[in-house]
């Protein structure tokens, strides 16, 4: 559903109770595009087997278009409803319009392709491999090959919401570390292991970089990046303050280190991915110091970090338009 002026509307979703879903879904889609994922169920109904359409989870409703209008229709409907925020960014969670679309497609070909996780993407990073799809109707997703109930699953991310889309054996993928690996030996870069094992997620991030030279450089850094934000987001929500702060500044002192070039540079101009990481763990640090929780003397290392990011890699904290 394009706005007025053409442009694509994105997606965001809410929590209804299940006794309003239906009510409160017919009164917008008098304005909005709208979408609930059902599964089929069988019951036994005396002698015979019903067969049941009902969504799978219980009052999730998506809607298109632009966030503030949708919650000020909602606040006409009823005061108590709220569009869900993503955890990372506490703001309103955005789904783009090509994510959505091909979510949809894949539960119109088979609604029981796709299941809802229980934990966070972040969860299902250790011992499985992080990929970017290239073919099939799920082409450009990017999340990580989990093998569930002996079918073939791409875990992925949908706005804030886990889901595990099975019957991917025909797509083709792109292993985003061992493209980072590649790059990096082209370029005779290494990393150096850590002798301390509790530092050795330093080695971790480190790894995802290398010289871009090309777009597709940009963005495999950048979705190799997103598992560590979602990490120090976890870390800060637990209390580990230090190291969801050390997480951040590692990422946005490196991320300066090997784009200060490429800033500049007009054949590397569409830098939105690896801005859109700078961004989020730049929000990290804010919600640190904001945090009544966080020790002085962790904020007033944050304060100094950012002054020294400020000074040293200035267009860190530009937001791309």
């Amino acid at each position: 559903m394009p706005s007025a002026n053409g442009k694509i509307v994105t997606w965001c979703y809410l929590f209804v109770h299940h006794t309003k879903v239906e009510r409160v879904n017919e009164k917008l889609k008098e304005r909005f595009n709208t979408f609930i994922h059902k599964s089929i169920v069988y019951k036994q109904v005396k002698n015979r087997v019903k067969k049941e359409e009902r969504p799978t989870i219980s009052g999730l409703l998506f809607v298109q278009g632009d966030n503030c209008d949708i919650q000020r229709m909602l606040h006409e409907i009823d005061p108590a409803l709220y569009l869900m925020n993503d955890c990372s960014t506490h703001r309103t969670a955005v789904i783009p319009d090509r994510v959505m679309q091909a979510f949809i497609q894949v539960s119109q070909m088979d609604e029981n392709r796709i299941r809802f996780m229980p934990h966070a993407l972040s969860y299902y990073s250790t011992g499985h491999p992080l990929v970017r799809v290239t073919s099939g109707v799920l082409s450009g997703f990017e999340g990580y090959i989990v093998r569930i109930s002996r079918d073939k699953c791409l875990v992925t991310s949908v706005g804030d919401i886990t889901v595990a889309i099975g019957g991917i054996h025909k797509e083709t993928f792109e292993n985003i570390e061992t493209y980072a690996q590649l790059r990096r030996k082209e370029q005779n870069m290494s990393v150096s292991s850590s002798a301390n094992a509790s530092d050795c997620w330093r080695e971790d991030i480190k790894q995802y970089f290398f010289q871009p030279e090309n777009q597709l450089d940009v963005i495999v850094m950048a979705n190799g990046l997103h598992r560590w934000i979602a990490e120090a987001c976890r870390w800060m929500n637990a209390g580990n303050y230090m190291d969801a702060m050390d997480v951040a500044c590692l990422i946005l002192k490196t991320i300066g280190l090997y784009f200060h070039s490429a800033y500049a540079n007009s054949q590397l101009s569409r830098l939105k991915d690896i801005w859109s990481v700078c961004q989020e763990a730049n929000r990290i640090l804010v919600a640190l110091t904001e945090n009544q929780e966080v020790p002085a003397d962790v904020k007033q290392r944050i304060a100094s970090e950012r002054q020294d990011l400020s000074v040293c890699y200035p267009f860190l904290f530009l937001k791309n338009e």
